[in-house]
């Protein structure tokens, strides 16, 4: 891309709140940022920050942050220690690093490459993460709430659901099993007279499911009374929800 750093930053200010807007999916977030890099009176590459809006330069195996060089200056600046030097230095008077571009090479095996997002012809590596690579756009965008109070009816409903089911199971196996026959004693004759039968795999199923709803239920109920108390006196509970925005297929990408 032809054109200044701040007109660079400008764009990409543009396309961040369009991302973030969910006007343009990540891909292409990160497709048209791609479009975004520059070279300066030197001819090196330099990139920002897909998500810090830091700048990068590329020197030679990878992408390193550093403050860019000022627009219009005449003087080429060391990136290595920052010391302005005289137009058309090769190397820096203060620290001998070198000014001009160096040569880009695969950081797997060496090999020379054109630009800093060839892949290489070698050994088919794709080059060293770049910008557009920054860990926090890797993340799943994350999201905090602020849980203050639960409600107890459906905490009752939610828990007596729960324990309807599993007192129709254990009351079917107790009703049509000897299995608990020790409990007998505490349970009517008339119940005691069914348990091992058919007839008593429901009648117990049936008298399971309604008491495990009325215990379970008044559980959750008292549950989420006591959660309403503690959150009035620290002032809620601070949950964090990821959102999976969207997957995509394949090997990483770079710049």
């Amino acid at each position: 891309m032809s054109g200044s750093f701040k007109d660079v930053e400008t764009a990409f200010r543009s396309l961040r709140r369009q991302f973030r807007e969910k006007e343009i999916s990540r891909r292409e977030f990160i497709d048209r940022l791609k479009k975004l890099r520059l070279r300066d009176s030197q001819g090196r590459f330099w990139m920002i920050g897909a998500q810090s809006g830091k700048w990068y330069f590329f020197d030679g195996r990878d992408w390193v942050p550093s403050d860019p060089p000022a627009e219009g200056s005449s003087q080429a600046k060391c990136l290595s220690c920052g010391l302005d030097n005289e137009a058309g230095a090769d190397t820096c008077a203060r620290c001998g690093e070198r000014l001009k571009e160096k040569e880009v090479s695969c950081p797997v095996c060496g090999t020379p490459l054109e630009n800093p997002d060839q892949k290489c012809p070698s050994c088919s590596r794709e080059t060293e993460a770049s910008p557009l690579d920054e860990e926090v756009l890797q993340k799943i965008p994350k999201e905090d709430i602020v849980l203050r109070r639960l409600c107890p009816s459906s905490f009752f409903f939610f828990s007596g659901g729960t324990g309807l089911v599993l007192g129709i199971i254990i009351g079917a196996f107790a009703g049509a099993s000897d299995f608990f026959s020790g409990m007998a004693q505490f349970l009517p004759e008339a119940l005691v007279t069914l348990q091992g039968t058919l007839m008593g795999g429901v009648v117990f199923a049936a008298l399971g499911g309604l008491l495990g709803f009325v215990l379970l239920g008044a559980v959750g109920y008292l549950q989420a009374h006591l959660f309403n108390g503690i959150s009035a006196v620290v002032g809620g509970f601070r949950v964090t929800l990821d959102h999976l925005r969207e997957k995509e297929k394949g090997n990483k990408q770079t710049p």
